[in-house]
């Protein structure tokens, strides 16, 4: 989830290389389709390899949103929203993430794990973006500086955008990680009364999927920039999209993370 922001600041770096208290949904007994309308609401899918995984309705702004869970392999559709933000935040983040968030975590992910134990974070994520309105595509990392599994993290939100629909033009900094041009800003944001530092990563030329992502370069690119700790906690990682206003239609059709110590 997003929360107000402050203080914007932006930081050119080079380098080689949301919050309520979830409602506990179980995951659907047979293969049919899982329709959830209801805000937090969640079940846990799996995918081919056998990884299991969480789609959430992730509906903060509680507009009436629905979406479809893809029976048993990794991936949702939108298909109904009536966000219509005015504001600056997104009101909705439907998502599918490994790990945990808001004490709601995926079965044996390994997370949360300390950063400095990361030696690799791989992931694959392809959409359908055939949606009107005001929306982004991408990924939700979240960072602790304690190992927690609940509540709002206190670390660090790295968010890697793949795609955007009326948002306007980028004008923040570009650097390159891992062969690849991005814009890059980050400011300090809070909610409930804690603070922690927005990461965002937004790729120059706009694609609908990524193959084997490797993570970790922007992980140290935020090292490098003082923005993220060693000694903190990888807690999660989400892929889904933030909506201010429509939506319907945005769709995950394939996910995967492996996170190797």
């Amino acid at each position: 989830m997003k929360a107000g922001t402050a203080s914007a600041i932006l930081v050119a770096v080079v380098v080689a290389g949301a919050g309520a208290v979830a409602v506990h949904v179980k995951a659907h007994p047979d293969p049919s389709p899982w329709l959830m309308c209801r805000p937090y609401q969640h079940v846990t899918t799996a995918s081919s390899a056998g990884v299991r995984y969480v789609v959430r309705n992730d509906n903060y702004g509680h507009e009436r949103e629905c979406i479809l869970d893809r029976a048993g392999r990794p991936g949702f559709v939108v298909v109904s929203s009536d966000a219509r933000a005015s504001h600056a935040e997104p009101v909705a983040y439907p998502d599918i993430f490994v790990g945990c968030s808001w004490g709601v975590c995926s079965p044996r992910s390994g997370l949360p794990m300390r950063v400095g134990r990361v030696r690799s974070l791989v992931t694959s994520w392809s959409t359908r973006l055939r949606a009107g309105g005001q929306w982004s595509a991408g990924y939700d990392i979240w960072f602790d500086r304690t190992r927690s599994v609940s509540g709002q993290s206190r670390g660090a939100e790295l968010m890697i955008w793949l795609n955007a629909r009326g948002l306007g033009p980028n004008q923040w900094p570009v650097l390159d990680v891992d062969h690849q041009s991005w814009h890059l800003a980050h400011w300090i944001t809070s909610h409930q009364g804690r603070r922690w530092t927005y990461l965002q990563f937004r790729l120059a030329r706009s694609a609908a999927s990524v193959r084997d992502l490797e993570v970790r370069p922007f992980i140290m690119a935020a090292e490098h920039a003082g923005l993220i700790r060693p000694g903190w906690w990888l807690v999660a990682v989400e892929a889904g999209f933030e909506i201010w206003r429509g939506g319907a239609g945005l769709r995950t059709t394939g996910f995967s993370v492996r996170v190797r110590p």
